[in-house]
């Protein structure tokens, strides 16, 4: 028996995500469109997606799906390339079942293209051998997701998917940690929604940090991993502005100044190897997403397609990375596992090295803690007063 669509338009955007799998892009349904990520959102994209070519560069394409009688094709063409400048997207495609000569003709003169949704079945049809959906083009998935009954995940979902296409990347790798380790104090809802969310944040982290790497390819090390040490530290505020929020927050003058998170070198490291490994880079979040959505949330095998030399590498990276993830956040690791039935709210003790001095120190990460509500502090530096003796 078939699972049901969730509502009108679904099969054209489940269609629609499949087609720019298939052509190698990272895809996302239904991307709210905010100022910053977490704030009121102004309105949605259908599909968003996103690859990276070598050398690193990123792609990215918004799509307007509109799966009706009448669509309306010169309104959705304008629509979409507003759409495309708000989200900084170098394609603006509008999806629909049939256009006129008309239609394509303005669309073209837009800088806008026009897909048919026969042009998208006989292409699927033509790959069928070598690609299999997955993830957001998963109507069994899209389903399952809209069962999610839970507000707060579902805010946490919208947020998430807000930062690729608002915010700086490593401050929204900030943002993204912070979340997850909330994440794991959740205790309503269903740990199957909570690890979708977890595995989204991952995949969401992937991309930031391939960003990053795009953009500082051709900087000197020692000054983007400098960069990239300052921005992990303090976010979108100066130096001097986040120590007087810290200090107003806690009440007291810090002398010490505010250390870089835990995980700051770990990071460098991660981003060191993706710039010098672009191949691979250029993989990773679409890799990652099959693996965590396909083979590992829905328990599916590993696809017998055709594979590259890079495959084992980039899959190598994809775990290196969920580790750092899992590191930074405190959830447990088992969490990526097929087989994980914990808890991400188990307090976890992990033994990690000291960004100071290298040494080896016991944390216990456990959702019975107290936190400092800092929302003007920059994500980390919440996030350092939130573990600061009281």
């Amino acid at each position: 028996m078939s699972v049901p669509l969730t509502k009108i338009g679904d099969k054209l955007e489940l269609r629609g995500a499949a087609y720019f799998q298939a052509h190698g892009y990272l895809v996302r349904r239904s991307v709210s469109l905010a100022v910053a990520a977490g704030t009121a959102d102004a309105t949605d994209i259908d599909l968003l997606a996103i690859r990276f070519s070598v050398p690193l560069a990123e792609e990215r394409l918004v799509a307007d799906c509109k799966d009706r009688r009448k669509p309306k094709p010169f309104e959705r063409i304008l629509w979409v390339r507003g759409l495309a400048s708000f989200a900084n997207a170098g394609k603006a495609i509008v999806v629909l079942p049939r256009s006129v000569w008309q239609a394509r003709e303005f669309a073209n003169q837009g800088g806008v293209e026009i897909i048919e949704s026969l042009e998208i079945e006989k292409f699927l049809k033509t790959t069928a051998k070598s690609f299999v959906p997955f993830g957001e083009a998963s109507n069994e998935l899209s389903v399952r997701r809209g069962q999610n009954s839970n507000r707060e995940l579902a805010r946490e979902s919208t947020a998430l998917r807000q930062m690729l296409v608002t915010g700086h990347p490593l401050t929204n790798l900030n943002r993204i940690i912070s979340r997850l380790s909330k994440i794991g104090k959740i205790r309503e809802g269903d740990f199957w929604m909570l690890r979708y969310i977890c595995f989204d944040a991952a995949v969401i982290a992937s991309v930031m940090l391939v960003r990053f790497a795009a953009e500082s390819k051709w900087t000197p090390e020692k000054d983007w991993s400098a960069y990239a040490r300052k921005k992990l530290t303090f976010g979108d505020v100066s130096p001097n502005k986040a120590l007087q929020l810290a200090q107003y927050a806690l009440d007291r003058k810090i002398v010490e100044g505010i250390p870089a998170p835990a995980y700051t070198n770990e990071i460098i490291q991660l981003i060191k190897s993706l710039i010098i490994n672009p191949n691979v880079a250029a993989s990773l979040p679409i890799v990652l997403d099959r693996h965590l959505f396909d083979q590992v949330l829905m328990k599916r095998p590993r696809p017998a397609l055709p594979q590259t030399t890079d495959d084992d590498e980039v899959l190598k990276l994809a775990r290196r990375t969920l580790s750092a993830i899992s590191y930074a956040a405190g959830i447990p690791a088992s969490i990526w596992q097929t087989s994980s039935h914990e808890n991400i709210a188990t307090p976890t003790k992990v033994t990690v090295k000291s960004a100071t001095d290298g040494t080896k120190q016991p944390l216990l990460h456990s959702t019975g803690e107290t936190s400092v509500e800092t929302p003007d502090l920059p994500a980390n530096v919440a996030d350092q007063l939130n573990t600061s003796p009281k």
